[in-house]
């Protein structure tokens, strides 16, 4: 293997774990699927040790789907699978929000979206589950790694990751700016900040430089996304 490297202390582990599966009297009860699974899993977790950054963030692009397929001679598309499928079985524990965070400089915005590559499924699927149940929605793609999401619902994403006791003032800010722009307050919906302001056409540019003063300094995507639009409309 290229990518990854086992010390004999790790062998050791793994077979000791392997052995667990034939020698407690179920020997050829686990199938093929469970060991290449099994194998999987070993495989990936020392990659990530590998490849882990100082705040606990993975570089994807020492660990991508490319390079893992060429190590294991398996597609890019089989790759994809076992990661999502060992996640469920082994789950590896992650901050999504930083992760998405430092990829979030690097996306485009066009037309009021965020266009974003991500390239670890796990992660694209912990975004699209914490979206869907603020009541946002992204746009599919034929791109399976493509994320394309209207900006207002990045500001649903921020709201949501703001400690209790600060939300209600960024919550607050958001009201009065769209209240400012001759909007009904009536019509500002605080459990649909993202379709409230796109429903009400609100200028994000300036809700994002009114909150940015306000928003945590641990809330990395407000940093990243208030670049992002700053960079595209100035």
């Amino acid at each position: 293997m290229k990518y990854v490297s086992f010390s004999d202390t790790e062998k050791i582990e793994m077979f000791d774990k392997i052995a667990a599966h034939f020698y407690e009297a179920n020997f050829g009860q686990a199938s093929k699927a469970d060991i290449e699974l099994m194998m999987f899993n070993f495989y990936i977790q020392k990659m990530i040790k590998d490849n882990q950054e100082q705040d606990g963030t993975i570089d994807y692009n020492k660990c991508s789907d490319y390079k893992i397929s060429k190590d294991l001679g398996i597609t890019q598309q089989r790759v994809r699978n076992l990661k999502v499928k060992n996640q469920l079985i082994n789950p590896i524990d992650f901050e999504w929000e930083k992760a998405f965070a430092k990829l979030v400089s690097n996306a485009k915005f066009e037309n009021q979206k965020v266009i974003i590559s991500i390239p670890d499924p796990n992660l694209f699927y912990e975004i699209q589950n914490f979206l869907e149940e603020q009541g946002a929605y992204i746009d599919k793609q034929l791109n399976s790694k493509l994320l394309v999401i209207r900006v207002e619902y990045f500001i649903d994403l921020l709201v949501s990751l703001e400690p209790e006791h600060n939300r209600k003032e960024v919550v607050k800010e958001i009201k009065r700016v769209f209240k400012e722009q001759s909007k009904s307050e009536k019509q500002f919906d605080e459990k649909n900040i993202g379709k409230t302001l796109i429903d009400g056409a609100v200028n994000i540019t300036t809700v994002l430089n009114n909150i940015s003063t306000i928003v945590s300094a641990k809330n990395s995507i407000m940093i990243s996304l208030s670049t992002l639009v700053n960079k595209f409309t100035s």
